[in-house]
Protein backbone atom coordinates (compact mmCIF):
# COMPACT_ATOMS: atom_id res chain seq x y z
CA UNK A 1 0.00 0.00 0.00
CA UNK A 2 1.38 3.38 -1.02
CA UNK A 3 1.21 6.16 1.54
CA UNK A 4 0.70 9.74 0.42
CA UNK A 5 3.07 12.28 1.84
CA UNK A 6 1.23 15.32 3.19
CA UNK A 7 4.36 17.36 3.77
CA UNK A 8 6.90 17.72 6.56
CA UNK A 9 5.61 16.94 10.04
CA UNK A 10 6.14 19.33 12.93
CA UNK A 11 5.99 18.60 16.67
CA UNK A 12 2.63 20.32 17.20
CA UNK A 13 0.92 18.40 14.41
CA UNK A 14 2.52 15.15 15.60
CA UNK A 15 1.16 15.64 19.13
CA UNK A 16 -2.31 16.49 17.79
CA UNK A 17 -2.41 13.33 15.68
CA UNK A 18 -1.10 11.24 18.57
CA UNK A 19 -3.78 12.61 20.89
CA UNK A 20 -6.51 12.01 18.30
CA UNK A 21 -5.49 8.61 16.87
CA UNK A 22 -3.25 7.03 19.49
CA UNK A 23 0.22 5.56 19.51
CA UNK A 24 -0.19 3.28 16.47
CA UNK A 25 0.66 5.25 13.33
CA UNK A 26 -1.20 2.64 11.24
CA UNK A 27 -4.48 4.05 12.65
CA UNK A 28 -3.66 7.60 11.58
CA UNK A 29 -4.95 9.20 8.37
CA UNK A 30 -3.15 7.76 5.38
CA UNK A 31 -1.94 11.15 4.17
CA UNK A 32 -0.09 11.71 7.48
CA UNK A 33 1.50 8.28 8.01
CA UNK A 34 4.70 8.61 5.97
CA UNK A 35 5.62 11.98 7.47
CA UNK A 36 4.73 10.68 10.95
CA UNK A 37 6.97 7.63 10.57
CA UNK A 38 9.81 9.87 9.48
CA UNK A 39 9.20 12.27 12.40
CA UNK A 40 8.91 9.35 14.88
CA UNK A 41 12.62 8.61 14.42
CA UNK A 42 13.28 11.57 16.71
CA UNK A 43 13.65 10.42 20.37
CA UNK A 44 11.14 13.03 21.64
CA UNK A 45 8.54 11.87 19.14
CA UNK A 46 9.24 8.25 20.03
CA UNK A 47 8.54 9.13 23.69
CA UNK A 48 5.21 10.72 22.71
CA UNK A 49 4.29 7.57 20.77
CA UNK A 50 5.32 5.38 23.68
CA UNK A 51 3.10 7.26 26.16
CA UNK A 52 0.20 7.17 23.71
CA UNK A 53 0.70 3.41 23.22
CA UNK A 54 0.61 2.92 27.01
CA UNK A 55 -2.67 4.83 27.18
CA UNK A 56 -4.05 2.78 24.28
CA UNK A 57 -3.16 -0.44 26.09
CA UNK A 58 -4.83 0.80 29.27
CA UNK A 59 -7.98 1.79 27.38
CA UNK A 60 -8.06 -1.60 25.63
CA UNK A 61 -8.27 -3.36 29.01
CA UNK A 62 -11.45 -1.50 29.98
CA UNK A 63 -14.53 -3.69 29.82
CA UNK A 64 -18.01 -2.23 29.80
CA UNK A 65 -20.21 -3.98 32.29
CA UNK A 66 -23.58 -5.08 30.97
CA UNK A 67 -26.47 -2.96 32.13
CA UNK A 68 -29.06 -4.01 34.64
CA UNK A 69 -31.48 -6.56 33.20
CA UNK A 70 -34.49 -4.48 34.14
CA UNK A 71 -33.01 -1.22 32.81
CA UNK A 72 -33.79 -1.80 29.14
CA UNK A 73 -37.37 -2.84 29.91
CA UNK A 74 -37.93 0.29 32.03
CA UNK A 75 -36.45 2.57 29.37
CA UNK A 76 -38.66 1.08 26.65
CA UNK A 77 -41.73 1.24 28.88
CA UNK A 78 -41.15 4.93 29.68
CA UNK A 79 -40.47 5.68 26.03
CA UNK A 80 -43.72 4.03 24.95
CA UNK A 81 -45.67 5.88 27.65
CA UNK A 82 -44.20 9.25 26.64
CA UNK A 83 -44.93 8.53 22.99
CA UNK A 84 -48.56 7.74 23.84
CA UNK A 85 -48.95 10.92 25.88
CA UNK A 86 -47.34 13.02 23.16
CA UNK A 87 -49.58 11.55 20.45
CA UNK A 88 -52.68 12.04 22.60
CA UNK A 89 -51.72 15.64 23.26
CA UNK A 90 -50.98 16.29 19.58
CA UNK A 91 -54.30 14.89 18.35
CA UNK A 92 -56.21 16.32 21.30
CA UNK A 93 -54.82 19.76 20.58
CA UNK A 94 -55.89 19.49 16.95
CA UNK A 95 -59.42 18.54 18.04
CA UNK A 96 -59.62 21.42 20.48
CA UNK A 97 -58.43 23.75 17.74
CA UNK A 98 -61.11 22.51 15.34
CA UNK A 99 -63.80 22.99 17.97
CA UNK A 100 -62.54 26.52 18.58
CA UNK A 101 -62.65 27.30 14.86
CA UNK A 102 -66.19 25.94 14.67
CA UNK A 103 -67.35 28.05 17.60
CA UNK A 104 -65.70 31.15 16.12
CA UNK A 105 -67.43 30.49 12.78
CA UNK A 106 -70.81 30.05 14.43
CA UNK A 107 -70.34 33.24 16.44
CA UNK A 108 -69.27 35.21 13.37
CA UNK A 109 -72.25 33.88 11.42
CA UNK A 110 -74.73 34.79 14.15
CA UNK A 111 -73.27 38.29 14.46
CA UNK A 112 -73.43 38.76 10.69
CA UNK A 113 -77.08 37.71 10.60
CA UNK A 114 -77.93 39.98 13.54
CA UNK A 115 -76.26 42.96 11.88
CA UNK A 116 -77.46 42.40 8.33
CA UNK A 117 -81.11 41.53 8.98
CA UNK A 118 -83.74 43.96 10.22
CA UNK A 119 -84.87 43.61 13.76
CA UNK A 120 -87.91 41.39 14.15
CA UNK A 121 -88.67 42.65 17.63
CA UNK A 122 -89.13 46.32 16.75
CA UNK A 123 -92.41 48.07 17.56
CA UNK A 124 -92.77 49.59 14.11
CA UNK A 125 -94.89 47.68 11.66
CA UNK A 126 -93.67 47.10 8.17
CA UNK A 127 -96.18 47.49 5.36
CA UNK A 128 -95.32 45.16 2.54
CA UNK A 129 -96.47 45.48 -1.00
CA UNK A 130 -95.53 41.87 -1.66
CA UNK A 131 -92.08 42.54 -3.06
CA UNK A 132 -90.15 43.00 0.20
CA UNK A 133 -88.12 40.18 1.62
CA UNK A 134 -86.07 39.93 4.76
CA UNK A 135 -82.92 40.58 2.71
CA UNK A 136 -84.27 43.52 0.76
CA UNK A 137 -86.81 44.49 -1.88
CA UNK A 138 -86.99 42.26 -4.95
CA UNK A 139 -87.92 45.27 -7.03
CA UNK A 140 -90.92 46.79 -8.81
CA UNK A 141 -90.51 44.64 -11.91
CA UNK A 142 -91.52 41.50 -10.07
CA UNK A 143 -94.94 40.40 -11.12
CA UNK A 144 -96.47 39.31 -7.85
CA UNK A 145 -100.18 39.40 -7.72
CA UNK A 146 -101.99 39.33 -4.41
CA UNK A 147 -105.49 38.05 -4.09
CA UNK A 148 -107.87 40.35 -2.27
CA UNK A 149 -110.46 38.67 -0.20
Amino acid sequence: MVENIAGPMNAGRFEELTAAYGGDIARWPQAERAAAREFAKDPAAAGILSRAADLDALLDTYVVRPGHVDLQRRILKNFARRLTIRNWFRFGSAGIGLVGVGIAGALAGSIAIAVLTPSLTSDTSVVSDGTATMFGDIGPDAGIVQDSQ
